[in-house]
Protein backbone atom coordinates (compact mmCIF):
# COMPACT_ATOMS: atom_id res chain seq x y z
CA UNK A 1 0.00 0.00 0.00
CA UNK A 2 1.50 3.26 -1.09
CA UNK A 3 0.90 6.90 -0.09
CA UNK A 4 1.63 8.32 -3.45
CA UNK A 5 0.75 6.01 -6.47
CA UNK A 6 2.36 6.17 -10.01
CA UNK A 7 1.58 8.32 -12.66
CA UNK A 8 2.94 10.82 -15.27
CA UNK A 9 3.76 14.27 -13.21
CA UNK A 10 4.63 16.68 -15.14
CA UNK A 11 4.13 20.11 -12.94
CA UNK A 12 7.36 22.20 -12.10
CA UNK A 13 6.20 25.29 -10.30
CA UNK A 14 6.36 26.24 -6.91
CA UNK A 15 4.16 25.33 -4.25
CA UNK A 16 0.88 27.33 -3.77
CA UNK A 17 -0.32 29.37 -0.54
CA UNK A 18 -2.39 27.12 1.41
CA UNK A 19 -2.13 24.12 -0.68
CA UNK A 20 -1.69 20.77 1.45
CA UNK A 21 1.41 19.06 1.84
CA UNK A 22 0.23 16.16 0.20
CA UNK A 23 -1.28 17.50 -2.74
CA UNK A 24 2.13 18.95 -3.59
CA UNK A 25 4.14 16.54 -2.92
CA UNK A 26 1.53 14.10 -4.86
CA UNK A 27 1.93 16.29 -8.13
CA UNK A 28 5.50 17.78 -8.48
CA UNK A 29 7.15 16.23 -11.10
CA UNK A 30 10.61 17.58 -9.81
CA UNK A 31 13.69 15.00 -8.94
CA UNK A 32 13.46 16.49 -5.33
CA UNK A 33 9.97 15.15 -5.06
CA UNK A 34 10.61 11.88 -6.76
CA UNK A 35 13.10 11.14 -4.43
CA UNK A 36 11.45 12.04 -1.14
CA UNK A 37 7.91 10.18 -2.70
CA UNK A 38 10.12 6.96 -3.31
CA UNK A 39 11.93 6.95 0.56
CA UNK A 40 8.49 7.82 1.93
CA UNK A 41 6.66 5.25 0.32
CA UNK A 42 9.34 2.51 1.14
CA UNK A 43 8.76 3.32 4.90
CA UNK A 44 5.27 3.38 4.83
CA UNK A 45 5.75 -0.37 3.47
CA UNK A 46 7.85 -1.32 6.41
CA UNK A 47 4.62 -0.99 8.93
CA UNK A 48 2.74 -3.64 8.93
CA UNK A 49 -0.25 -3.31 6.39
CA UNK A 50 -2.73 -3.25 9.67
CA UNK A 51 -1.06 0.15 10.17
CA UNK A 52 -0.34 1.77 6.50
CA UNK A 53 -4.31 2.41 5.77
CA UNK A 54 -4.38 4.82 8.62
CA UNK A 55 -0.86 6.58 8.43
CA UNK A 56 -2.02 7.19 4.51
CA UNK A 57 -5.33 8.41 5.40
CA UNK A 58 -3.89 10.85 8.21
CA UNK A 59 -1.63 12.30 5.39
CA UNK A 60 -4.31 12.74 2.90
CA UNK A 61 -6.16 14.51 4.75
CA UNK A 62 -5.52 17.99 3.75
CA UNK A 63 -4.07 19.34 7.32
CA UNK A 64 -0.21 19.91 7.01
CA UNK A 65 -0.03 19.26 11.45
CA UNK A 66 -1.78 15.96 10.33
CA UNK A 67 0.74 15.14 7.39
CA UNK A 68 4.21 16.06 9.77
CA UNK A 69 2.94 14.55 12.76
CA UNK A 70 2.10 11.79 10.87
CA UNK A 71 5.69 12.00 8.95
CA UNK A 72 7.25 12.25 12.35
CA UNK A 73 6.34 8.92 13.25
CA UNK A 74 7.33 7.21 10.41
CA UNK A 75 10.38 8.31 10.92
CA UNK A 76 10.91 7.71 14.14
CA UNK A 77 9.48 4.26 13.41
CA UNK A 78 12.16 3.90 10.76
CA UNK A 79 14.70 5.54 12.94
CA UNK A 80 14.31 3.07 16.16
CA UNK A 81 14.12 -0.33 13.23
CA UNK A 82 17.16 1.08 11.73
CA UNK A 83 19.14 0.88 14.81
CA UNK A 84 17.98 -2.82 15.87
CA UNK A 85 15.49 -2.13 17.93
CA UNK A 86 12.01 -4.76 18.26
CA UNK A 87 9.19 -2.24 17.65
CA UNK A 88 6.11 -3.26 18.71
CA UNK A 89 2.93 -0.55 17.26
CA UNK A 90 0.29 0.64 19.88
CA UNK A 91 1.40 -1.69 22.93
CA UNK A 92 -0.42 -2.68 26.19
CA UNK A 93 0.56 -0.31 28.72
CA UNK A 94 -0.87 0.48 32.35
CA UNK A 95 -3.76 2.59 31.27
CA UNK A 96 -6.64 0.22 30.40
CA UNK A 97 -7.22 1.86 27.35
CA UNK A 98 -5.25 4.59 26.01
CA UNK A 99 -1.77 3.01 23.83
CA UNK A 100 0.85 4.76 22.94
CA UNK A 101 2.99 5.09 19.82
CA UNK A 102 5.27 2.54 20.24
CA UNK A 103 7.14 0.08 22.56
CA UNK A 104 11.27 -0.67 21.91
CA UNK A 105 12.53 -3.65 22.61
CA UNK A 106 16.00 -5.65 22.63
CA UNK A 107 16.39 -8.30 20.18
CA UNK A 108 16.12 -11.23 23.36
CA UNK A 109 11.95 -9.18 24.27
CA UNK A 110 12.70 -7.14 26.96
CA UNK A 111 11.40 -3.75 27.25
CA UNK A 112 13.24 -0.64 26.85
CA UNK A 113 10.88 2.31 26.51
CA UNK A 114 7.67 3.42 25.53
CA UNK A 115 7.84 5.92 22.89
CA UNK A 116 4.95 8.21 22.27
CA UNK A 117 4.99 10.77 19.15
CA UNK A 118 3.40 13.81 19.95
CA UNK A 119 3.06 17.61 18.34
CA UNK A 120 2.29 21.06 18.39
CA UNK A 121 0.21 23.04 15.60
CA UNK A 122 -1.62 25.91 14.46
CA UNK A 123 -5.24 26.81 15.84
CA UNK A 124 -8.28 25.73 14.14
CA UNK A 125 -8.98 29.21 13.55
CA UNK A 126 -5.81 30.16 12.71
CA UNK A 127 -6.11 27.21 10.10
CA UNK A 128 -9.39 28.91 8.90
CA UNK A 129 -8.37 31.97 8.49
CA UNK A 130 -5.07 31.58 6.39
CA UNK A 131 -6.72 28.93 4.36
CA UNK A 132 -9.13 32.53 3.40
CA UNK A 133 -6.40 34.01 2.65
CA UNK A 134 -4.93 31.37 0.34
CA UNK A 135 -7.32 31.75 -1.84
CA UNK A 136 -7.68 35.13 -2.17
CA UNK A 137 -3.60 35.00 -2.47
CA UNK A 138 -3.42 32.57 -5.14
CA UNK A 139 -6.22 34.63 -7.11
CA UNK A 140 -3.72 37.75 -7.03
CA UNK A 141 -1.29 35.81 -8.27
CA UNK A 142 -2.78 35.54 -11.49
CA UNK A 143 -3.66 39.32 -12.04
CA UNK A 144 -3.65 40.62 -15.94
CA UNK A 145 -0.92 43.12 -15.10
CA UNK A 146 1.07 45.15 -17.79
CA UNK A 147 4.45 43.75 -19.16
CA UNK A 148 7.28 44.17 -17.09
CA UNK A 149 5.02 44.90 -13.52
CA UNK A 150 4.59 43.27 -10.35
CA UNK A 151 3.04 43.67 -7.41
CA UNK A 152 3.51 43.91 -4.03
CA UNK A 153 0.95 42.50 -1.15
CA UNK A 154 0.36 42.38 2.35
CA UNK A 155 -2.92 42.12 4.64
CA UNK A 156 -4.33 45.24 6.74
CA UNK A 157 -6.88 43.47 7.98
CA UNK A 158 -7.93 39.58 8.21
CA UNK A 159 -11.46 39.15 7.87
CA UNK A 160 -13.51 35.97 8.61
CA UNK A 161 -15.20 35.86 5.01
CA UNK A 162 -14.61 34.34 1.70
CA UNK A 163 -14.81 37.69 -0.39
CA UNK A 164 -15.24 37.15 -4.38
CA UNK A 165 -11.37 36.92 -5.97
CA UNK A 166 -12.47 37.47 -9.30
CA UNK A 167 -14.36 40.86 -8.29
CA UNK A 168 -11.11 41.59 -5.97
CA UNK A 169 -8.99 40.84 -9.46
CA UNK A 170 -10.83 42.72 -11.64
CA UNK A 171 -11.02 46.01 -9.26
CA UNK A 172 -6.80 45.47 -9.12
CA UNK A 173 -6.15 44.92 -12.91
CA UNK A 174 -8.64 47.94 -14.33
CA UNK A 175 -6.38 50.21 -11.31
CA UNK A 176 -3.10 48.73 -12.75
CA UNK A 177 -4.15 49.63 -16.12
CA UNK A 178 -4.85 52.73 -15.30
CA UNK A 179 -1.49 53.33 -13.34
CA UNK A 180 1.38 51.23 -14.39
CA UNK A 181 3.65 53.97 -16.87
CA UNK A 182 7.06 53.98 -18.13
CA UNK A 183 8.64 55.30 -15.04
CA UNK A 184 9.51 52.01 -13.03
CA UNK A 185 10.58 54.42 -10.00
CA UNK A 186 6.58 55.27 -9.34
CA UNK A 187 5.42 52.83 -7.21
CA UNK A 188 1.67 52.97 -7.06
CA UNK A 189 -0.21 51.59 -3.84
CA UNK A 190 -3.74 51.58 -2.81
CA UNK A 191 -5.70 49.66 -0.19
CA UNK A 192 -8.65 47.29 -1.26
CA UNK A 193 -11.62 46.34 0.65
CA UNK A 194 -13.34 43.15 -0.07
CA UNK A 195 -16.06 42.53 2.53
CA UNK A 196 -14.54 42.09 5.83
CA UNK A 197 -11.20 41.98 4.43
CA UNK A 198 -8.38 45.05 3.38
CA UNK A 199 -5.45 44.53 1.58
CA UNK A 200 -2.39 47.30 0.69
CA UNK A 201 -0.75 46.48 -2.70
CA UNK A 202 1.47 48.17 -4.34
CA UNK A 203 2.68 48.54 -8.32
CA UNK A 204 5.98 47.52 -8.99
CA UNK A 205 7.55 48.24 -11.93
CA UNK A 206 11.39 47.51 -14.07
CA UNK A 207 10.81 43.86 -14.40
CA UNK A 208 11.28 42.20 -18.12
CA UNK A 209 9.02 43.22 -20.59
CA UNK A 210 9.48 39.95 -22.56
CA UNK A 211 9.12 37.40 -19.57
CA UNK A 212 5.88 36.08 -18.66
CA UNK A 213 5.72 36.22 -14.58
CA UNK A 214 3.14 33.10 -13.92
CA UNK A 215 3.38 34.66 -10.62
CA UNK A 216 2.38 38.53 -10.24
CA UNK A 217 2.93 38.93 -6.43
CA UNK A 218 6.75 39.84 -6.61
CA UNK A 219 7.01 40.62 -2.64
CA UNK A 220 4.63 40.14 0.13
CA UNK A 221 4.10 41.11 3.61
CA UNK A 222 2.16 37.73 5.39
CA UNK A 223 2.22 39.72 8.84
CA UNK A 224 4.17 39.05 12.01
CA UNK A 225 2.68 36.46 14.72
CA UNK A 226 4.44 36.30 18.32
CA UNK A 227 5.93 32.32 18.73
CA UNK A 228 6.63 30.55 21.76
CA UNK A 229 7.98 27.94 21.29
CA UNK A 230 9.18 26.19 24.29
CA UNK A 231 5.56 26.93 25.66
CA UNK A 232 4.24 25.30 22.61
CA UNK A 233 6.70 22.26 23.85
CA UNK A 234 5.21 22.33 27.49
CA UNK A 235 1.45 22.30 26.43
CA UNK A 236 2.21 19.04 24.28
CA UNK A 237 4.28 17.52 27.23
CA UNK A 238 1.64 18.03 29.79
CA UNK A 239 -1.01 16.44 27.32
CA UNK A 240 1.06 13.09 26.85
CA UNK A 241 2.90 12.50 30.44
CA UNK A 242 -0.09 11.05 32.24
CA UNK A 243 -2.19 9.84 29.66
CA UNK A 244 -0.91 6.43 29.65
CA UNK A 245 -0.15 5.84 33.05
CA UNK A 246 3.55 4.95 32.74
CA UNK A 247 5.49 4.78 35.86
CA UNK A 248 7.64 1.31 35.39
CA UNK A 249 9.84 1.93 32.60
CA UNK A 250 11.66 4.40 30.37
CA UNK A 251 9.39 6.71 28.31
CA UNK A 252 10.58 8.89 25.82
CA UNK A 253 8.25 11.36 24.25
CA UNK A 254 8.96 12.82 20.52
CA UNK A 255 7.47 16.46 19.96
CA UNK A 256 7.43 17.82 16.09
CA UNK A 257 7.01 21.08 16.05
CA UNK A 258 4.32 21.32 12.94
CA UNK A 259 3.44 25.16 13.66
CA UNK A 260 6.76 26.53 12.61
CA UNK A 261 6.95 28.03 15.78
CA UNK A 262 11.22 27.53 15.74
CA UNK A 263 11.42 30.98 13.85
CA UNK A 264 15.51 30.22 13.65
CA UNK A 265 17.67 26.63 13.62
CA UNK A 266 19.76 28.05 16.27
CA UNK A 267 17.33 28.89 18.21
CA UNK A 268 16.50 25.01 18.24
CA UNK A 269 18.63 24.23 21.33
CA UNK A 270 16.83 26.79 23.58
CA UNK A 271 13.27 25.97 22.73
CA UNK A 272 13.54 22.24 24.62
CA UNK A 273 15.92 23.95 27.37
CA UNK A 274 13.73 26.75 28.50
CA UNK A 275 11.00 24.36 27.68
CA UNK A 276 12.12 21.66 30.31
CA UNK A 277 13.88 23.03 32.88
CA UNK A 278 11.95 26.71 32.80
CA UNK A 279 11.94 30.37 31.18
CA UNK A 280 15.26 32.25 31.77
CA UNK A 281 15.30 34.94 33.83
CA UNK A 282 17.36 37.61 35.84
CA UNK A 283 17.19 38.51 39.28
CA UNK A 284 18.26 41.33 40.63
CA UNK A 285 20.01 41.30 44.72
CA UNK A 286 20.92 44.63 46.49
CA UNK A 287 24.17 44.52 47.70
CA UNK A 288 25.26 45.86 51.48
CA UNK A 289 26.87 48.95 49.71
CA UNK A 290 23.87 49.52 47.97
CA UNK A 291 24.98 48.42 44.45
CA UNK A 292 22.70 46.23 42.58
CA UNK A 293 24.04 42.35 41.79
CA UNK A 294 22.57 40.49 38.90
CA UNK A 295 22.45 36.75 38.00
CA UNK A 296 20.94 34.72 35.50
CA UNK A 297 18.12 31.58 36.57
CA UNK A 298 15.34 30.09 35.70
CA UNK A 299 11.52 30.34 36.72
CA UNK A 300 9.50 27.04 38.30
CA UNK A 301 7.35 26.58 35.26
CA UNK A 302 9.30 23.92 33.35
CA UNK A 303 7.90 20.49 32.27
CA UNK A 304 11.04 19.02 34.83
CA UNK A 305 11.43 21.10 37.21
CA UNK A 306 14.47 21.75 38.75
CA UNK A 307 16.86 20.25 41.27
CA UNK A 308 15.06 20.02 44.92
CA UNK A 309 11.40 20.14 42.95
CA UNK A 310 11.15 17.95 40.57
CA UNK A 311 7.99 16.94 37.88
CA UNK A 312 7.10 14.46 35.83
CA UNK A 313 10.05 12.37 36.61
CA UNK A 314 8.04 9.28 34.41
CA UNK A 315 9.36 11.56 31.21
CA UNK A 316 12.72 10.02 30.92
CA UNK A 317 14.08 11.96 27.69
CA UNK A 318 12.22 14.48 25.41
CA UNK A 319 13.08 14.41 21.18
CA UNK A 320 12.38 17.77 19.92
CA UNK A 321 11.74 17.71 15.70
CA UNK A 322 12.23 21.02 14.68
CA UNK A 323 11.48 20.65 10.92
CA UNK A 324 9.05 17.09 10.75
CA UNK A 325 8.83 17.73 6.50
CA UNK A 326 12.33 16.46 6.49
CA UNK A 327 14.05 18.88 4.29
CA UNK A 328 16.39 19.89 6.85
CA UNK A 329 17.45 17.04 8.29
CA UNK A 330 21.29 17.56 6.96
CA UNK A 331 21.29 21.05 8.31
CA UNK A 332 23.03 21.98 11.48
CA UNK A 333 21.03 24.29 12.35
CA UNK A 334 18.13 22.42 12.40
CA UNK A 335 18.52 18.92 13.52
CA UNK A 336 16.44 17.23 16.00
CA UNK A 337 17.87 16.93 19.39
CA UNK A 338 17.11 14.75 22.87
CA UNK A 339 17.32 15.67 26.42
CA UNK A 340 17.61 13.34 28.83
CA UNK A 341 15.64 14.36 32.23
CA UNK A 342 18.10 14.18 35.46
CA UNK A 343 15.81 13.55 37.77
CA UNK A 344 14.17 10.45 36.05
CA UNK A 345 12.86 7.54 38.12
CA UNK A 346 13.38 5.50 35.67
CA UNK A 347 16.86 6.54 32.98
CA UNK A 348 16.77 5.82 29.17
CA UNK A 349 19.67 4.51 27.87
CA UNK A 350 21.18 6.61 25.12
CA UNK A 351 21.00 3.68 22.97
CA UNK A 352 17.36 3.70 22.51
CA UNK A 353 17.69 6.86 19.92
CA UNK A 354 20.89 8.16 20.43
CA UNK A 355 20.45 11.86 19.12
CA UNK A 356 22.83 14.35 20.08
CA UNK A 357 21.44 16.73 22.84
CA UNK A 358 21.45 17.20 26.50
CA UNK A 359 21.87 14.61 30.24
CA UNK A 360 24.29 13.32 32.17
CA UNK A 361 27.79 12.41 30.27
CA UNK A 362 28.34 8.67 31.55
CA UNK A 363 25.41 9.30 33.90
CA UNK A 364 26.33 11.27 36.32
CA UNK A 365 28.58 14.73 36.64
CA UNK A 366 26.91 17.87 35.61
CA UNK A 367 24.72 18.09 33.23
CA UNK A 368 25.63 19.34 29.75
CA UNK A 369 25.93 18.32 25.78
CA UNK A 370 26.03 14.87 25.27
CA UNK A 371 27.30 14.17 21.35
CA UNK A 372 25.34 11.91 19.29
CA UNK A 373 24.25 10.44 15.50
CA UNK A 374 21.95 12.64 13.21
CA UNK A 375 18.46 11.76 12.47
CA UNK A 376 19.43 12.10 9.13
CA UNK A 377 22.09 8.98 9.75
CA UNK A 378 19.37 6.93 11.11
CA UNK A 379 16.73 6.77 8.62
CA UNK A 380 19.49 6.35 5.89
CA UNK A 381 18.34 9.94 4.11
CA UNK A 382 21.02 10.43 0.53
CA UNK A 383 24.48 12.13 1.38
CA UNK A 384 23.24 14.93 -0.66
CA UNK A 385 20.13 16.38 0.67
CA UNK A 386 17.58 17.75 -0.35
CA UNK A 387 18.33 15.87 -3.50
CA UNK A 388 19.63 17.78 -6.51
CA UNK A 389 17.08 19.40 -8.42
CA UNK A 390 18.32 20.06 -12.17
Amino acid sequence: MALFEEKERTRRSPRRSGEPCFDFYDSSGRNPYVVYRDLVNGWIAEFPSSEQLELISRMKNRNDAQYEQALAEIVTYIALKRLGHEVEIHPACPHPTNKPDFLVKDTSGVALAYVEVTSFGPDVRTVARDNREAAIYNGLETVDLPPGWLMGYEVRKHGQTAPSVNKLKSEVELWARNECGDDARVTPRRTFAAQDWEFDLTLLGGFSKDKNYERKIGAAMMGLRSVSPHLDLRVALENKARKYGIQETPYLIVVADCKGSIPVGDHVEDALIDGLFGSPSVRFRRLADGSMETYDERTADGFWGRYGDPRNTNVSAVALLPEPNLWKLRDDRWQPIIAYNPFAANPLSHDVMPLSGFGLPGGDGDYGRIEGRSLADLVGLPAEWPPEDP
